[in-house]
């Protein structure tokens, strides 16, 4: 049982060092494929046991959920990467997550959704909570962009409204100026007729 636990944090180690390294060697490669990751996991983690992905994934989070519940254009989206069938029977809930974050490419993406089958329970709650966080975070401050944006723009409309009062004023203004110098006009016209006769 203690070896058993030695290897499992050995493996939770190796796990994040895979992480740390696919990011350290995405930082020089432009590209990569599955066969890539697959290999630099193997190497890092050693021999799994067999069946250690399916038979702790059941009370993972996600287990029971159905696998098709996915918005249609997170299908989409899903179409391009090669998931798991694991992934996508155990954790429905971390694929939208993943496809829509901001914070990853595309080959990011791929990485995870290969590295969930052979992921912790610990892990995986704690990229579900990374992902949540993010969302959560990116929504907070689109509602602040937006609540901020609805002042701007009541302000201005209430600047563009004065405006236009300032002007229909002023061009009453005028209009009674005018009326007023013609209306002197018509009088004085009148009072020369009156003094002529």
């Amino acid at each position: 049982m203690a070896e058993e636990n030695t290897q499992n944090q050995g493996q939770k180690k190796n796990v994040i060092d895979l992480s740390k390294a696919m990011n350290n060697e995405q930082a020089t490669a432009d590209t990569g494929t599955n066969e890539d990751i697959l290999a630099r996991e193997a190497e890092l983690l050693g021999p799994t046991p067999q069946g250690a992905g399916a038979a702790s994934s059941a009370a993972k989070p996600g287990a029971g959920q159905p696998a098709g519940a996915k918005p249609a254009g997170t299908a989409a989206a899903a179409a391009k990467f090669n998931i798991p069938a694991v992934v996508k029977d155990h954790y429905p809930a971390l694929i939208p997550l993943i496809l829509e974050t901001e914070s990853m490419d595309d080959q990011e993406r791929d990485y995870w959704f290969q590295m969930l089958p052979i992921m912790t329970d610990e892990q995986i709650d704690k990229l579900k909570e990374i992902l949540l966080s993010e969302k959560e975070q990116l929504a907070k401050l689109d509602a602040d962009y937006e609540a901020e944006l609805k002042k701007i723009d009541e302000k201005h409309l209430q600047e563009w409204k004065q405006f236009e009062q300032k002007q229909k004023t002023e061009e009453i203004q005028k209009k009674e100026a005018a009326a007023q110098v013609q209306e002197q006009e018509t009088e004085e016209e009148l009072l020369n007729k009156l003094q002529n006769l």
